[in-house]
């Protein structure tokens, strides 16, 4: 279905832009050009994939356990600022100062995260609700943080800290552009989880606690607590994101640097179609679109937008298609409850 819906969304587009006289395959000649038709275009095209992969993977954990992680975003606000605070702030080997800042912005994410998993548990609180909200609350605490005691002197029109030190620095990996080890990372991270989701007792917790909390509860499963960790992964995961980004791209941390990762992630896992390791193919298709969008905008003049339009168009279609799955069920139950209450009966 996600193979479908990403056709019918190339074809939306296409009429589009038929609509204002431009040859669809040259759009997407363009597209394939600037991601894959150069080195730089593949550099480009990993390096976007590679915090899609672990945003759809922190989604898609989400949904496993019945849960919607709407502030993926600022978790992966506040593993940014943890993750540059330990490279300018502490002093460690070369080797080891990259893993700490990332494992540490891996760590705040999931705490971050905590916070709406134990409201969601113990008081009801709606996660979506709270992670939301929660969002707003990183952007400004890191934010007044780096203003008030972290922030570069040098830096007058964007708000940003210090450089983190040479050893903390996440190195390319790539011959061109900045392809870091996260790479695998993520790659490893969805394999990983993907087997443990179907092979292990814990993740089949999960996926019964999500699948029916009712009946998991009664067969011994404890579902809360099954909930706060399946929200503290999806945390951890948007922690790495964070950290890499300000220890890798930028090499500090910059206000507002996340693009929209969290929100992408979503449509990364919906394209995954409910697999773990699926959201490997899922990211780097996106990572395709956002590379490629450069090249589309510079060769033929047209705006980046029609890539959020292509995006835009593949999540109706992937949403349709689950819309029509729950409408079916819905129907399917309302025979057999009328079956059941039938006079014969």
């Amino acid at each position: 279905m996600p193979l479908i819906a990403t056709v019918a969304g190339l074809l939306i587009t296409s009429l589009l832009l038929l609509s204002i006289e431009v040859n669809p395959l040259n759009v997407y000649a363009a597209l394939l050009r600037g991601a894959l038709g150069s080195l730089f275009g593949v550099s480009s095209t990993l390096r976007w994939a590679t915090p899609l992969i672990l945003a759809g993977l922190a989604v898609s954990i989400g949904f496993k356990a019945g849960l919607f992680n709407a502030g993926l975003s600022g978790q992966i606000y506040v593993g940014g600022f943890v993750g540059s605070l330990i490279g300018f702030s502490i002093t460690l080997p070369w080797g080891l100062h990259p893993v700490a800042a990332i494992l540490g912005g891996g760590v705040a994410g999931a705490l971050w995260a905590f916070i709406p998993a134990i409201l969601r548990r113990y008081l009801g609180a709606s996660e979506i609700v709270t992670s939301l909200m929660l969002w707003y609350v990183a952007i400004g605490v890191a934010d007044f943080l780096v203003r008030q005691f972290f922030r570069d002197p040098t830096s007058a029109a964007f708000l940003m800290s210090v450089k983190v030190m040479p050893s903390a620095v996440l190195p390319s990996i790539f011959p061109v552009g900045n392809v870091s080890v996260m790479l695998f990372a993520s790659i490893g991270a969805s394999l990983l989880l993907s087997y443990l989701s179907a092979r292990s007792r814990l993740g089949y917790e999960v996926r019964m606690t999500g699948a029916n909390p009712r009946f998991a509860h009664y067969s011994g499963v404890p579902t809360g607590q099954r909930l706060v960790l399946a929200f503290c992964i999806s945390g951890f995961l948007g922690g790495l994101i964070g950290a890499s980004e300000s220890i890798g791209i930028n090499q500090r941390f910059v206000s507002q640097f996340d693009p929209g990762f969290g929100f992408d992630g979503f449509l990364v896992a919906l394209l995954a179609n409910g697999s773990l390791a699926g959201c490997i193919p899922a990211g780097l298709f996106l990572g395709v679109l956002k590379a490629g969008g450069a090249e589309v905008e510079r060769a033929l003049g047209l705006s980046k937008s029609i890539i959020w339009i292509l995006q835009g168009s593949i999540i109706l279609f992937v949403s349709a298609h689950r819309l029509r799955f729950l409408l079916s069920r819905l129907a399917s139950q309302l025979r057999r409850a009328r079956w059941k209450s039938s006079p014969s009966r």
